[in-house]
C-alpha cells in the first residue's frame, strides 16, 4: 500500500513523499492534479459598454484568467459536489446549477486620476464563488486585488459574465496549480541521469533538499541495473483557487475515479467473454 508523508503545507504550497509506489502512478497523479481537478473559471463574457483602451477580446481573456475560490458549503474546495459541467446540464444554456453570473460596472469621473478596475469590482450573485482578492470562509487571508484594466474621464467598462465549472485539459484558466513537480532517486543511485563533470560530480553537481531524506549511497555498494524508483518527492503550488491539500486530495479522487472505471470495464469484458463462450 502506497504512503504519504506531508513535510510541508502552507496556503501556497505542500511537500509530500509518496512512497511505495510505481513511476507510472506518480506522473499519473502529477497530471491528473494539473489537468483534471475541476474548478470554477469566467468561460462567457458579454460586452455591453467597453470605452477603455483595451479591446474586447482583450478584457475578455484577462477576466477569464481571474481565480475564482469556492466557498462550499462542507469547506472542502470541492467543487464537484456544488456544481454541475455545463454540458452535463438539462438547461438551455446556463442556470445556478452549473455556471455563476458576475457583473462589472464602472466608469471614470475623476478628470484627473486614472482609475483601477480590480478583481474586487466583480460582483457575484452567487456568495458562495468570489475572486481570489475577496474574503470568504475557505479563503480567510484574501490575496493583494489583481488588476483588470485602467480607465480614464469618461471610459466605462459595463459588462457580465458566466463563470462555469472546467478542467485544465480543457483550457489552462481551470487549472488550480501554478505548478506540480515531483523527483526521484535525489542521489541518482538508479543512475537514470549521467552527469557531465570535470572533476568530481559531488562538487559540480550539488544535492538538492530531497537528497537528505534518504540514505546516502556508499561508495562500495553494488549496482542494481533493474532497480526501480519507489519513493518520490512531489511539491505543489496552488495559484490559490484551492487550499494545495484539496489539490492532493480531489487528485487523488479523479485517479481512483478512472482507475476504478477501467476496473469496471475490465470486468464487463471478463464476464461477455465468458458468457460467450
Amino acid at each position: 500500500m502506497s504512503k504519504v508523508q506531508v513535510s510541508e503545507a502552507s496556503l501556497e504550497n505542500i511537500r509530500f513523499t509518496l512512497s511505495e509506489t510505481d513511476l507510472s502512478v506518480a506522473n499519473a497523479l502529477r497530471r491528473v492534479m494539473l489537468a483534471e481537478v475541476p474548478t470554477m473559471a469566467i468561460d462567457l463574457v458579454e460586452i455591453e459598454t467597453n470605452t477603455s483602451v483595451l479591446s474586447d477580446e482583450m478584457l475578455a481573456h484577462r477576466l477569464g484568467l481571474i481565480p475564482l475560490r469556492v466557498a462550499t458549503a462542507s469547506q472542502s474546495d470541492n467543487v464537484d459536489g456544488e456544481f454541475r459541467y455545463n454540458r452535463e446540464c438539462t438547461c438551455a444554456q446556463h442556470c445556478p446549477q452549473c455556471s455563476v453570473e458576475l457583473t462589472l460596472s464602472v466608469k471614470c469621473t475623476n478628470q484627473d486620476v486614472t482609475m483601477d478596475v480590480h478583481d474586487t469590482d466583480l460582483v457575484s450573485l452567487n456568495d458562495a464563488v468570489q475572486p481570489l482578492s475577496v474574503a470568504t470562509p475557505t479563503n480567510p487571508q484574501p490575496q493583494p486585488p489583481i488588476l483588470i484594466a485602467k480607465l480614464r474621464r469618461n471610459q466605462e467598462i459595463k459588462l457580465r459574465c458566466i463563470a462555469k465549472k472546467g478542467i485544465g485539459k480543457e483550457h489552462a484558466k481551470w487549472s488550480p496549480a501554478s505548478a506540480v513537480a515531483f523527483e526521484y532517486d535525489p542521489d541518482n543511485v538508479l543512475r537514470h541521469t549521467d552527469f557531465w563533470v570535470e572533476g568530481s560530480a559531488d562538487e559540480e553537481w550539488p544535492k538538492s533538499e530531497n537528497a537528505k531524506r534518504e540514505k546516502y549511497p556508499i561508495d562500495d555498494e553494488a549496482y542494481v541495473p533493474n532497480a526501480q524508483p519507489d519513493t518520490f518527492f512531489f511539491d505543489v503550488e496552488s495559484i490559490g483557487v484551492m487550499r494545495p491539500g484539496a489539490i492532493v486530495a480531489n487528485g487523488l479522487a479523479v485517479l481512483q475515479a478512472k482507475l476504478s472505471a477501467v476496473q469496471a470495464s475490465l470486468d464487463e469484458e471478463r464476464r461477455a467473454k465468458k458468457n460467450f463462450y
